[in-house]
């Protein structure tokens, strides 16, 4: 039926609010400000992989709206007081209303056309937030203060990662409710034959421009994410090697699955991490060590790791 949902599906929002909730006291503040920065990277994934993944479109202006999440609730709260939860809203708003605008103009693109129409999208606003001195700080960026919720602040990495593991609990709640509903077969059947999805009723136009609005949705509520548990941001915050780094994690993780997409996003947040810890004293061979371990990954696991996680599984279950 679409929308319902079974009852299993409710056991990881359930087990992210557990963890998020009660884990902070047995973590130092650095795995707590690396957890924080894995779910920003899982909702950002998310919202990517349904306009990638599911929709089957090449865009890259995700990290456009990225940044419009992020420097919304920022400058409405430091600028003229407004709490964290109106900016998140206004800055989920403002990305929606600017991705319908955009979406209604490239609707028709397909591949690397739309691919180009979204990158020179990206770069304007990114232009923007760069030279606009007086509002956003341009390059030298902007000074946060702690997030604003009426009843109290995030004023520490344990707060910091309680509010951020219930926003993304929910975002994942909702992400379980799209794709078995109506609009998330629809973006199934789109991608896999927009001839066949229209001679079957959908409205192929407006289906496209639905979900391109509700991934730059995702990456508003990412961006706002960011500003929670960081003290500045600037430009250098969404340039394209993050929108390159989402992309990789979609590839290697499993697109076009929940649970590819979060791990891919988990894979590719830690392993940095773990290369810097792990080779602290070969630091020139870090970037070669991960750059060769996407490349494997990739050629290896075309389908993912979620993708070989099934096909290991689906065959001892033949075996059996």
């Amino acid at each position: 039926m679409y929308g319902s949902l079974p009852r299993s599906y409710f056991i990881w929002p359930a087990l992210i609010l557990v963890i998020g909730l009660i884990l902070p006291g047995f973590f130092n503040n650095y795995a707590l400000y690396v957890g924080s920065v894995l779910m920003t990277y899982a909702v950002l994934a998310l919202g990517l992989d349904l306009i990638m993944g599911r929709a089957g479109q090449f865009a890259f202006s995700h990290i456009a709206f990225y940044a419009i999440g992020a420097y919304t609730p920022a400058l409405l709260q430091s600028r003229y007081g407004i709490p964290f939860p109106v900016g998140l809203l206004a800055g989920i708003a403002l990305s929606s209303i600017i991705a319908t605008l955009l979406a209604k103009a490239s609707v028709r693109m397909r591949h690397i056309y739309l691919g180009l129409a979204t990158v020179a999208f990206a770069s304007g606003i990114h232009w923007v937030f760069s030279n606009w001195r007086s509002f956003t700080g341009g390059v030298e960026g902007l000074r946060l203060h702690p997030a604003d919720f009426v009843l109290f602040r995030a004023t520490g990495d344990q707060t910091n990662f309680m509010v951020l593991a219930v926003i993304f609990a929910l975002v994942l709640l909702g992400t379980f409710y799209l794709t078995r509903s109506k609009l998330g077969r629809s973006l199934a059947a789109i991608r896999d034959s927009e001839h066949v999805a229209a001679v079957s009723g959908i409205s192929v136009e407006r289906t496209k421009i639905w979900i391109f609005v509700i991934s730059s949705a995702y990456a508003s509520i990412a961006g706002s994410m960011l500003v929670v548990f960081n003290s500045f941001i600037s430009p250098d915050n969404f340039t394209f090697a993050p929108a390159v780094l989402l992309l990789t994690m979609l590839v290697v993780g499993g697109m076009g699955s929940i649970p590819g997409v979060l791990i891919g996003a988990f894979v590719l947040g830690l392993l940095p991490e773990f290369l810097r810890t792990a080779m602290k004293d070969y630091l020139i061979w870090q970037e070669f060590v991960y750059g060769l371990i996407l490349v494997l990954s990739i050629t290896l696991m075309p389908q993912g790791i979620w993708g070989l996680i099934k096909q290991i599984f689906e065959k001892r279950q033949a075996a059996k």
